[in-house]
């Protein structure tokens, strides 16, 4: 397997001198296109939908396979996928909306919200997992600001993100929780009215199909986790929708964030003693040849994987979403550097 995708990184490379002159404003997404398709299938993946954002907009979209195989349903940039941790990234915003508004201090202690916290941690070093004076990404442990979103904008966790992220931005194709379709959310259905519960169920029924990928790179279908939304995991979201909120991010305008919050949350946290950590606020924040790259992962295992990955210099983001483990299982992503991903070596190689 390694050996085939240094291949193909290797013909991207080939790709990219060979070409001819006066294409080079196509040229890259031309190029990303024909090597993600046989990536994806070399890897085991079912579906996958794929969109990159330049300058506020969608400068391409695309999606591959089956968002159901047995159906024969295709992959679209609108199939809704659970994210994970992606969620993460929103859970950031919010507290950063609480920040601009003053109803939050970022370097409060955890347990002014949760008193059994088990060590004495900051809001913000939960948000960047920092833990002890090194970096332990545990998503877990993320959970503990479901509470100081609940605190600082006065709203259920489920509430604040579908009021002050989905309805503002406009991201209708996006979901507050994968269990408002199961029995066991009747009391987060309670939180919403019957036209936002009606367009839920909606989106919720397209959700992609998961799957469990073997050695030899079979599928066979999976179930998602039983799980329902807080600070850490669990929205439900598409691609378009995803880009949506990162063009947002991006415009500068300040919605939902002032630049200068946005700017704290994309700078790498440090600890007192000078080690960086390569996180901000909420996403994963590393250099590239010189160009800041901020980003963020989720894994469902033998489920659904999701990465979005941002060069704010460059206004340029890319999201893919995958109904299997494909675009995060390997990778040790965990581990803080985004570059161990086939996807990114190749987004990298074209467009940094």
């Amino acid at each position: 397997m390694k050996l085939r995708l240094f291949s193909l990184i290797a013909a991207v490379s080939a790709s990219i001198l060979l070409a001819p002159s006066g294409s080079a404003q196509e040229l890259p997404y031309r190029i990303f296109e024909r090597y993600l398709e046989p990536l994806a299938q070399q890897i085991g993946m079912p579906g996958l939908s794929a969109v990159i954002v330049r300058n506020n907009r969608i400068e391409w979209e695309k999606g591959y396979g089956y968002a159901d195989v047995e159906n024969k349903i295709p992959a679209t940039p609108d199939t809704p996928y659970p994210i994970g941790g992606v969620t993460q990234a929103m859970t950031a915003v919010l507290l950063g909306i609480c920040t601009d508004r003053n109803l939050l201090q970022v370097d409060t202690g955890i347990r002014t919200y949760v008193p059994t916290f088990p060590e004495d941690a900051s809001v913000r070093h939960v948000l960047a997992h920092g833990s002890e004076g090194r970096f332990n990404y545990d998503p877990a442990r993320f959970t503990a600001l479901t509470p100081v979103v609940e605190a600082c904008t006065g709203q259920p966790y489920r509430v604040a993100l579908a009021e002050e992220i989905l309805q503002r931005l406009v991201m209708t194709s996006s979901v507050p929780g994968l269990d408002l379709g199961l029995s066991t959310g009747q009391a987060a259905r309670e939180l919403f009215d019957a036209n936002r519960l009606d367009r839920y169920q909606r989106q919720l029924a397209k959700v992609a199909v998961p799957y469990r990928i073997d050695r030899a790179g079979n599928a066979t279908r999976s179930g998602y986790p039983s799980y329902g939304l807080d600070a850490s995991a669990g929205m439900v979201s598409t691609a378009r929708d995803l880009a949506t909120f990162e063009a947002e991010l991006d415009d500068n305008n300040g919605v939902p964030l002032s630049l200068s919050t946005l700017t704290k949350m994309w700078t790498p946290f440090t600890f007192d003693t000078g080690a960086p950590l390569p996180t901000g606020l909420g996403w994963f924040v590393q250099t590239s040849s010189n160009v800041r790259l901020v980003w963020s992962f989720g894994h469902l295992p033998d489920a659904a994987s999701a990465l979005i990955l941002k060069m704010p210099s460059k206004r340029l983001t890319l999201v893919l979403l995958a109904n299997s483990g494909g675009l995060a299982a390997t990778y040790q992503l965990e581990k803080g550097d985004i570059a161990n991903s086939p996807f990114v070596k190749i987004f990298l190689r074209l467009f940094i």
